[in-house]
């Protein structure tokens, strides 16, 4: 490869998967040069063969209280550790990605000084970095991203003592900075489920200020509202859900019988809801005290993954991460995390 122009043996090198890269770099100064991240990133976008890589961040974990962030890397079929996520917020965050920055934003920050400043964990540098955080304390709320903008809503903050329920919605211009307060939510809500799907933000569930919602909303930028659509069929306490083209899959237990992890499915095309039945978590994992709640969720492609979850032995959390094939109907698991943990944010990056 050294007999090669430069021109020739750069777009090799931009080939080359993103693990292969941090080798070759290490290589001489020319590859090193040569094999620029940034450039790397946007040839292979171009040529539509970024790969998805799912992480999942921060949570509780057994009884370290350890706050790591890892991600697996599909082509090799391994989870790679990432560096330290930094300490602002520990659990109750969401994280939101923008082209090749992940965004954790919000959460139980305790006394954290840095509770004001936004981890940004930006790929091409595999380094975190910070930005400007919500504007106000919000812990288990919505989030998701339209048209290269973060939008959040609903919630709860912690004030002393109380907890108070948030209607109020925000949005996130990453190349400014900057946060702007967007319309209401028809209803307070927190520990609710959200998931992109379009162009819109559809919010389900959740707390509200006295009782279990049943409820679900959906938020278009383009009109800057919030619509009712309809709600679920049955008191659900939810654990999180996920898109699959214009399906949203929701993870949760009938509030009657909360030791059964159920799966259901909104067509948001229809506007309608069906049960899927319950997912055969004690077969798929060993020990009777364990649950999917605190449980991360994500879509890869057309399966669901469900990541972590939670543990009575210790309080701790769960190394575990559930696979859901809708076309096949079949439910499968893959490697384990090296950390257990629940109250984790999961996402998909492609790269």
């Amino acid at each position: 490869m050294d007999s090669l122009p430069d021109h020739l043996l750069q777009e090799c090198l931009w080939r080359l998967r993103t693990p292969d890269q941090a080798v070759v770099r290490c290589v001489c100064r020319r590859f090193r040069d040569l094999s620029s991240v940034s450039f790397s990133y946007e040839f292979r976008a171009r040529e539509g063969s970024l790969e998805p890589w799912l992480y999942v961040i921060g949570g509780i974990q057994g009884c370290k209280g350890e706050l790591l962030a890892e991600m697996f890397d599909f082509g090799a079929y391994r989870w790679r550790r990432m560096p330290t996520f930094p300490p602002n917020s520990s659990f109750n965050f969401s994280c939101a990605v923008v082209g090749d920055s992940l965004y954790a934003i919000g959460g139980f920050a305790g006394l954290s000084e840095n509770a004001m400043k936004m981890p940004v964990y930006n790929l091409r540098t595999n380094m975190w970095m910070e930005a400007n955080q919500i504007k106000g304390l919000r812990e288990a709320f919505a989030c998701g991203v339209i048209g290269g903008r973060i939008y959040v809503a609903g919630g709860f903050c912690r004030q002393k003592s109380k907890e108070k329920m948030l209607r109020s919605a925000e949005m996130y211009i990453p190349e400014r900075d900057i946060w702007c307060p967007v319309a209401s939510m028809c209803q307070g809500r927190s520990c609710c489920a959200s998931a992109v799907v379009g162009d819109k933000l559809f919010v389900i569930g959740g707390y509200g200020a006295q009782t279990v919602l049943r409820t679900v909303e959906v938020y278009d930028p383009a009109e800057n509202s919030w619509e009712q659509k309809t709600s679920m069929p049955r008191m659900w306490i939810l654990a999180g859900c996920a898109s699959v083209g214009t399906k949203i899959y929701v993870v949760g237990s009938d509030i009657r019988a909360m030791d059964r992890q159920e799966l259901a499915v909104f067509d948001t095309q229809l506007d309608s809801w069906n049960k899927i039945g319950l997912i055969p978590f004690n077969e798929l994992v060993s020990g009777s005290k364990c649950s999917l709640w605190g449980c991360g969720v994500a879509s890869v492609g057309e399966q669901l993954y469900i990541a972590g979850g939670a543990s009575s032995y210790d309080g701790g959390g769960l190394n575990t991460v559930l696979v859901y094939d809708p076309g096949t109907e079949q439910w499968g698991t893959m490697r384990q995390m090296h950390s257990r943990r629940h109250c984790c944010a999961v996402v998909t990056i492609y790269h």
